[in-house]
């Protein structure tokens, strides 16, 4: 222990002035610290007083309902989705036109019936009414023109069905 005291001896000052600046450097960070707590105190403060007189899990409670919200949205949004996708398969336009077939039956008890998706692609429906017979036919409709040879009602039920003839201009 003798040979290390002889040793360091004469180096006592510059490790007694290097364990001051140390001990200057840890005071310091000391001092750092400090205010940097002081900041945070003070942010934490004015998060749990809101002014309108919550507290803290009020507003944590506020973030978790809008994260509810959100999810739910999420999921009308799949919902609404999917209802555009079956919408533009169904039926959306539709035509129809009452008429009499026959002169001797004295009402408008036969019709054509134009039913078309978005696209223009349906059928028409028609029903011719006598006195001792109805008769039903069906013909396609694909991109707003049928293959088959149309009745003047039928042209009518789907010019309407396509929004070319109003139920007015239809009637006349």
């Amino acid at each position: 222990m003798a040979v290390l005291n002889s040793l360091l001896a004469s180096y006592n000052i510059p490790i007694l002035l290097g364990l001051a600046v140390l001990q200057l450097l840890i005071l310091l960070f000391l001092w750092y610290n400090h205010a940097e707590v002081k900041r945070l105190e003070g942010r934490i403060k004015r998060l749990v007083e809101t002014g309108a007189g919550n507290d803290l899990t009020a507003v944590l409670e506020r973030f978790h309902d809008l994260g509810q919200i959100k999810k739910a949205l999420d999921q009308m949004q799949e919902k609404v989705a999917d209802l555009q996708v079956g919408l533009e398969k169904s039926f959306s336009r539709i035509g129809l036109i009452r008429f009499n077939a026959f002169p001797d039956t004295g009402s408008d008890l036969s019709f054509a019936l134009a039913l078309l998706n978005r696209e223009a692609h349906g059928f028409i429906l028609t029903s011719l009414y006598a006195r001792d017979e109805t008769r039903v036919f069906i013909k396609p409709v694909h991109n707003g023109r049928s293959t088959y040879r149309l009745s003047e009602e039928e042209e009518k039920a789907l010019a309407m069905a396509l929004g070319l003839l109003t139920p007015e201009k239809a009637a006349s």
